[in-house]
């Protein structure tokens, strides 16, 4: 009996908190019906002929006069300049493109690895397309092989070569040596 007390109360708190979760984030209007429902989204950039970053989602919605795509179960392989290896991947349960820019956002167990084995977890990043460069206000937490760094506000490089930790950073930084911003 205990543990149904519990496990409701846990489904509550959880439901609470994926609504201030979704409050808080940029949203299309409801009044605004998706113009496509896809289901298997891709979604291809390139610069002078060689890829950039590779976008797969499950299924995406298009907003065609906000220019906006917003997106579920999302995969992106973010490519090395030669556009011939993948250099990172990233993860994450939703996201938003601007179609325009192709800025993004990427919301709920977002995960950044690399092809050398550094890891980022957050609930929270955006990618300037432009600047190609990911940024964060949200808690992050960085690993590799059993070291680990934890910090709030973060701007990075997509292989994580270049990291810029913010705020109250803490943990086993050794491995970390040699990565820009980390103090």
């Amino acid at each position: 009996m205990k543990k149904t007390y519990i496990y409701t109360a846990l489904v509550l708190v959880l439901l609470t908190g994926c609504k201030k979760e979704q409050a808080s984030q940029p949203a299309a209007e409801p009044d605004f019906p998706p113009s496509q429902t896809i289901q298997g989204f891709k979604l291809t950039e390139t610069q002078a002929g060689l890829r950039v970053w590779v976008l797969v989602a499950e299924q995406a919605n298009t907003f065609s006069q906000q220019h906006l795509v917003e997106m579920f179960k999302l995969k992106i392989d973010f490519y090395r300049k030669a556009g011939d290896s993948i250099s990172a991947n990233l993860t994450a349960d939703s996201g938003k493109i601007n179609t325009g820019s192709r800025n993004m956002e990427t919301r709920r167990n977002v995960v950044l690895t690399t092809k050398d084995g550094m890891k980022l977890l957050t609930d929270y990043l955006d990618w300037s397309n432009q600047d190609r460069r990911f940024t964060t206000e949200s808690k992050v937490r960085l690993e590799k092989e059993g070291d680990w760094l934890e910090g709030e506000g973060m701007s990075a490089s997509p292989d994580l070569k270049e990291i810029e930790l913010k705020r109250n950073v803490r943990g086993k930084k050794e491995l970390l040596t040699g990565l820009e911003g980390i103090q």
